[in-house]
């Protein structure tokens, strides 16, 4: 009877490593790219490997073969080449100043970004985007990840890189002679991904956002609604986050 392998692993496993150092690789001559055009490629990479193989009746798994052991079985791989053309248009642009990188998101286990890198996603920008092709993370990461959680972690993450700041409040009129309060500034709507936010009260009534982006709010409100000298606005940035100013006429 074989004695069985210690130190075995799965051929899933190892291409979830293989593909995650490559994407590593893509990463970084992406980012080069940016500065100096990449004058070389690698036209062929084989890859061989000497194997036992186990079955234990649910799962393969492999052990690598040690120096002189024989009877090994081979599988091979075989990866092309890729050009610095092909690279801009497969790759993500590099990480920017008011993004966050997974790897450095506080509160978010080990397993989980290990989970969200094999699935490509590396910055809270990638999350933002999956979230609104209505992707679901939990069935495409076998209930690893938690969306909820995730939107939540990455958003206080987003808040100390990137805390709002309002520039400028004013209140006009528009074609159909509705009041229009518009708030300038940056990082206004960090959570708008996450579908129900921002929401704004004005003196503590809801007022309808009519558009959010980082830049800037627009909230419809009432001649009644601003009609004393100083108005209180609170606008809830996401479930963790409330923005408070006073208005003055």
């Amino acid at each position: 009877m074989a004695t069985k392998r210690e130190n075995t692993w799965s051929l899933n496993s190892f291409l979830d490593s293989l593909i995650l150092e490559l994407d590593r690789a893509q990463d970084t001559l992406a980012v080069k790219g940016v500065n100096r055009r990449l004058t070389y490629t690698v036209e062929n990479l084989a890859l061989e490997l000497q194997l036992f193989p186990e079955f234990d009746g649910g799962e393969i798994r492999f052990a690598t073969a040690r120096p002189g052991e024989t009877g090994a079985a081979k599988i091979s791989f075989n990866l092309g080449s890729i050009t610095d053309r092909q690279i801009k248009e497969v790759t993500n642009e590099p990480l920017t100043a008011d993004d966050v990188a997974i790897t450095d998101v506080e509160g978010l286990d080990d397993e989980v970004k290990s989970t969200l890198r094999k699935m490509g996603v590396t910055s809270a920008k990638d999350i933002e985007r999956m979230q609104r092709k209505n992707i679901d993370l939990g069935k495409v990461s076998e209930n690893k990840v938690d969306y909820t959680k995730l939107a939540s972690v990455i958003n206080r993450a987003k808040r100390r890189v990137n805390a709002p700041t309002v520039a400028s409040a004013i209140l006009s009129m528009n074609d159909e002679g509705s009041h229009v309060l518009a708030i300038e500034g940056r990082n206004l709507a960090m959570a708008s991904a996450m579908g129900d936010f921002p929401i704004a009260f004005l003196n503590d009534q809801p007022v309808p956002v009519l558009s959010a982006s980082n830049r800037e709010l627009r909230l419809s409100v009432t001649p009644d609604q601003v009609g004393g000298r100083r108005n209180e606005l609170r606008v809830l940035l996401d479930p963790f986050a409330v923005m408070t100013m006073e208005l003055r006429a």
